[in-house]
Formats: C-alpha cells, sequence, structure tokens
C-alpha cells in the first residue's frame, strides 16, 4: 500500500478518528503515525475538524441515567439502573472522539474522586480498539500518574512500554514500563511538554522493556488532553 498517496492517508486518517478503522489495518496505521509527520498531520487535521464541528453544536445537560451508562462502558459494570439507552451505532462510530474525551474525565473521576478535576491539566487514556479503557494517566509536576483498568488483561511474559513521539520527530521516547495491575507513578522525561507531544504510544516488549530503545510490537496510541 502507497501511503504517500496524500487521498489515502487521508482518507485513513479519518476512519482512525471516528473509529472505523478496526483490526490489522487499525494497527499498521498506529505504527505508520510513530514513523510519518504526513499521517500525524492528517490525523491532527481531522481530529481539528470535527472538534471544531463539535463546538459548534449547543451544549446540553445530560441526564443521570446517561452517565450511568457511560461509566457501565468503561468499565463494563453490571447494570444498576432499569433504564435502558437506545442509540443508532452509526450514531456512536461517527460521535466516537465525543464519547472519547467523555471516557477520559469520567475515568479520571473514578480514579481519583477526592481529587479536584480542575486542578489536573493534562490526562490520557490508553484504549483498545473495542473502545475498552486500559490505563488511565494523570500528568502532574511530579510525574505521570497511571494506573491499569481493571479490563486491561495482561501477558504475563511480556511488559507493556510508554512512549512519546513529539512533533517534527520520527524517533518515539521512552516513558517507562506501564504497570499490569494497581497504580504506578513514572518520573518526566525532561523533554516531556504537552505542547511539544504528538501522541504517546503503547508497545508490547520483552520483560524488562525495550532491548534496542525503539518500540518492538506498538499496540495502542492516545493523545494528552488538556483541562
Amino acid at each position: 500500500m502507497n501511503y504517500n498517496k496524500p487521498e489515502l492517508l487521508d482518507a485513513l486518517a479519518g476512519q482512525y478518528v471516528l473509529g472505523t478503522l478496526r483490526g490489522l489495518a487499525r494497527k499498521r496505521f498506529q505504527r505508520l503515525l510513530l514513523n510519518s509527520n504526513q499521517a500525524r498531520e492528517a490525523t491532527n487535521m481531522w481530529e481539528q475538524n470535527l472538534n471544531n464541528l463539535a463546538s459548534a453544536i449547543t451544549p446540553q445537560t445530560p441526564r443521570d441515567d446517561v452517565w450511568v451508562n457511560i461509566l457501565q462502558r468503561i468499565e463494563h459494570r453490571p447494570q444498576t439502573s432499569k433504564t435502558v439507552i437506545h442509540t443508532k451505532p452509526s450514531i456512536w462510530r461517527t460521535w466516537s472522539f465525543v464519547a472519547t474525551a467523555a471516557c477520559i474525565v469520567l475515568a479520571f473521576l473514578v480514579i481519583q474522586p477526592s481529587t479536584n478535576v480542575m486542578q489536573t491539566q493534562q490526562i490520557a487514556l490508553v484504549q483498545n480498539q473495542d473502545k475498552q479503557s486500559l490505563w488511565f494517566i494523570d500528568v502532574s509536576e511530579q510525574g505521570l500518574s497511571i494506573k491499569a483498568s481493571s479490563q486491561l488483561v495482561a501477558q504475563t511474559n511480556k511488559d507493556y512500554e510508554l512512549w512519546m513521539i513529539l512533533k517534527g520527530q520520527d524517533a518515539p521516547i521512552s516513558l517507562g514500563l506501564l504497570p499490569k495491575q494497581g497504580s504506578k507513578i513514572l518520573f518526566k522525561d525532561n523533554r516531556f511538554n504537552a505542547s511539544d507531544i504528538a501522541l504517546l504510544a503503547v508497545s508490547l516488549e520483552p520483560i524488562g522493556g525495550s532491548p534496542n530503545g525503539s518500540p518492538t510490537e506498538v499496540l495502542y496510541t492516545t493523545e494528552l488532553v488538556l483541562l
């Protein structure tokens, strides 16, 4: 496949942002994001355009049962309310970026209920292709506070490593190994600056981390969200 064609990159980036690019095609595009400025630019353009579209919509306060339903989708919790919400799959696919943003905020509330959310400036949510939340990341001055989700089924004979890709650079920078359960704090690399980061990535590595300073197998990518 010729990824140098702008129209192909634009189509793939659109499908990636909307959440309709799945399976091996999504994994290939995630690997491409690590090495191609053009792919990252196309993805950023789609995200900006869709976010601009979303910002043009008049905000409405959702019902309490909608928030309950979203929380249940994050952690696959058992239904506690008799209210059943029916949504068309196409709507969820089209507005998946809105749902992801809501999941990030709500997941942070679940993890740290005693923390004032307004104090948090940078957070990220790592999800798999089925939109299951795997890791929650909260960035502070001290470092990256990371919590593994109960939905994470970790491989015992492998480790998971977090990387950042800076804008205008192709070489990923390791931020450390992710927890397979519970929480962990990673110290911030001195190059860690939210405005300079194009995306974060999670790779599958041998025990102990990458043997050569580069991701072995990229599994997931995500972005920092500024609150």
